[in-house]
């Protein structure tokens, strides 16, 4: 999280791709979003607890004009957390 923090206050772009695989984003995906911040956009993660909480996180998000929202699962973590990118 540290990572997508650092590109958000004006980082380098590198290391995005390396920083949400870690996260469990599929390459594929975090290569599309690591372009669209390239190209100016901005790339959000929210942290849930709860599958409420994704959903929550995801109608704020739609709300707001977000588009591309995703959520991946943790699934070897021992509370099954999840994260919402947009």
């Amino acid at each position: 999280m540290a990572a997508l923090a650092g590109v958000g206050a004006g980082g380098t772009v590198g290391g995005i791709v390396g920083a949400l695989v870690g996260m469990g984003i599929p390459e594929y995906e975090a290569k599309r979003y690591e372009g669209a911040v390239k190209d100016g956009g901005t790339l959000l993660s929210v942290h849930c607890d709860t599958s409420g909480q994704v959903s929550l996180a995801k109608q704020g998000l739609r709300d707001t004009g977000a588009h591309d929202i995703s959520a991946t699962g943790e699934e070897s973590s021992p509370k099954a957390s999840r994260d919402v990118a947009a």
